[in-house]
């Protein structure tokens, strides 16, 4: 019997089926052995989430334990990158809702897929209206889910933003800075202020949620969970209705000055009041400012624009960045600097017909405004600011002396307070502009050097606690902000006690002559003495009006009470404010009125009509 062969197609298919089946089965032993325990993984990773819940950051509060800056809850869109289904379709869909730009969405995506089966917030602080219309389009969203988590909350809007900053998603480079402390990709930070400076104290410790979900992505059950930690918070030294007095009173006198057009161009200004004891800051703002709540979730971009664009600068914090000639202001420096050198006596008279006699382009602010000042002693010039005096106690002393004691007296340096974009300002000398112009000075700048006019520049703060030094008797005390560092419980970690960082021997003879002049000027007659008139307590102060190229003249007062023993010294600075008397000093008033409310036994505050026109516009150099 013989077996007849089929035809060479079907041994070619039989061939193939073994060859496929072979394969087939490699594959299988290959899947099984070598990638079960992956493949496994997958699988369950497909079926469960794990849902990252950030730590919440730590409380800030104010002196009195009053908070100021907190968190709050809020829904997130929580995406697991790895069960996204359409993501470029799920992306478009999102960003139509919550009004966020796909692209950035797609940024967003693509940090979180470096933890692909993680839950990584990719949209925080849903509002209203974006919450309801995901929660609708949820199961249309695989791989995504809503969440609860605990975001930064400002509950005062833009109350001290310069102090306390904003937070907002680690950038590349700070992470690439950061990578050996434990920081993460997507994580929060501080980006500014007080939440930048200490923001490893306030960064919680991370908690989350193991959820099972169905085929669509939907939580089923929770497998796990773990609460985040808060991190530590911050007792500040800052008095939460101090400084509630004092950004009213800077917002209201500069809308006061445009709306009357007094100052029309006053738009911005800083204030700052700090105990002269201690260097600790009561109170300090800066205006314009910003809504630290528009940085929560990502701010949009087109608010950010109009931040970043505003031409007066509403980032910049004034107190310690904002550099401005001083004016009048710095009178106490020439007066010092001529009283100890010898050069001047308190019995020395100088007469003022409201031009320099030895340079008549020089004059004094009385010019076409009243009488000159005739015969003044160096008290008098400090009481009437008759830059006639000082022109001359600027050349008995010479430039390079002036500036000298005003970087003795703390000038040109930076404080130390513990925040960001503190500036030096600029105390110039003879070797410093032929150094910078390669020029030679000529003695006119003496002249405006001594009434704190030309090269010279401070910041708000330099001159607190200059103020503050000759109010102690020479004491530099560093300013700072946070008195101690609190655990969640609020049991202190950690205290902040007042630092020395120098001392100024000031001759006692002229520092006694000085303080007389600043006590004058907030008497009757004073430049003010209107702000001033019925404030129960003796205050030592100097108004100042400082010419600027760019616009009007800035207006400054600072002031100390009491005179003789000060609790409190307070800087307001109001751009283009035209005079110290008519802008400044009413500013400082109010604070003061605040501050001494319960020791002069009043429930409210004694206040003090404005004076309807300057009782001082200096002029500076030509």
């Amino acid at each position: 019997m013989t077996v007849e062969k089929g035809p060479p197609q079907v041994k070619f298919f039989a061939g193939l089926t073994v060859a496929v089946f072979i394969v087939l089965l490699l594959r299988l032993g290959y899947l099984q052995i070598s990638q079960g325990e992956k493949l496994a993984a997958r699988a369950e990773a497909n079926r469960i989430r794990l849902v990252r819940i950030d730590g919440p950051r730590g409380v800030f509060y104010d002196r009195h334990g009053v908070p100021i800056v907190t968190n709050r809850l809020a829904f997130s869109l929580v995406v697991v990158p790895e069960a996204l289904k359409d993501p470029e379709g799920e992306l478009a869909r999102v960003s139509r809702i919550v009004g966020i730009p796909q692209s950035e969405l797609v940024r967003r995506l693509a940090t979180a897929k470096r933890r692909p089966y993680e839950g990584v917030a990719l949209v925080t602080n849903l509002d209203e209206k974006a919450l309801l219309r995901l929660a609708e389009a949820e199961n249309e969203l695989p791989g995504m889910m809503l969440q609860e988590m605990p975001v930064r909350h400002y509950p005062r809007g833009e109350f001290a933003a310069h102090l306390v900053g904003y937070v907002g998603e680690i950038t590349a480079e700070q992470l690439a800075a950061r990578k050996n402390e434990g920081y993460r990709m997507g994580q929060i930070v501080g980006q500014d202020g007080l939440e930048k400076v200490f923001d490893r104290v306030l960064q919680g410790t991370d908690g989350g949620r193991l959820l099972e979900v169905d085929h669509l992505g939907n939580p089923q059950r929770v497998l796990g969970y773990r609460e985040p930690v808060p991190g530590n918070g911050l007792r500040l030294t800052i008095d939460a209705e101090l400084q509630a007095v004092t950004e009213t009173a800077l917002a209201e006198k500069l809308k006061e000055l445009q709306e009357k057009r007094l100052a029309p161009a006053a738009d911005a200004g800083a204030v700052v009041a700090l105990d002269p004891r201690t260097g600790e800051i009561l109170a300090a703002s800066s205006r314009p400012g910003f809504d630290p709540n528009l940085f929560v979730g990502g701010i949009d971009p087109a608010a950010y624009r109009r931040l970043v664009t505003d031409p007066r600068h509403p980032f910049t914090n004034r107190v310690v960045a904002g550099e401005f000639p001083p004016g009048s202001t710095f009178k106490v420096v020439t007066g010092l600097a001529a009283l100890s050198e010898g050069a001047a006596t308190p019995a020395d008279r100088f007469l003022c017909r409201g031009y320099d006699p030895v340079y008549p382009k020089k004059k004094c602010w009385t010019v076409g405004k009243r009488e000159p000042h005739g015969w003044q002693d160096i008290v008098a010039g400090f009481k009437n600011s008759c830059n006639i005096v000082f022109y001359e106690l600027g050349r008995r002393v010479g430039a390079d002396k002036l500036a000298e004691y005003a970087r003795s007296l703390g000038l040109g340096a930076r404080t130390g307070l513990e925040l960001p974009g503190e500036r030096n300002g600029l105390v110039p000398d003879i070797a410093w502009k032929k150094r910078v112009y390669g020029e030679r000075w000529y003695f006119p700048e003496t002249m405006d050097f001594a009434i704190g006019q030309g090269f010279l520049t401070v910041t708000p703060l330099q001159l607190a606690q200059m103020y503050a030094a000759l109010g102690n008797g020479g004491l530099f005390y560093r300013p700072y902000l946070v008195q101690a560092i609190l655990d969640p419980e609020g049991r202190t970690v950690r205290r902040f006690a007042p630092e020395v960082t120098g001392k100024v021997r000031l001759d006692p003879e002229a520092l006694a002559v000085v303080r007389q002049g600043l006590r004058a000027v907030v008497e009757p007659g004073g430049t003010a003495y209107q702000a001033f008139a019925d404030f129960p307590l003796p205050v030592a102060g100097k108004t100042g009006t400082a010419q600027n190229p760019h616009g009007p003249s800035h207006a400054w007062f600072v002031g100390m009470a009491p005179a003789d023993d000060p609790q409190i010294v307070v800087v307001v600075l109001v751009e283009h404010g035209t005079s110290g008397s008519l802008a400044a000093a009413p500013i400082a008033r109010k604070i003061m009125d605040a501050y001494f409310a319960k020791e002069i036994g009043k429930k409210g505050t004694v206040s003090s009509p404005s004076p309807k026109f300057p009782e001082e516009v200096e002029a500076g150099g030509q």
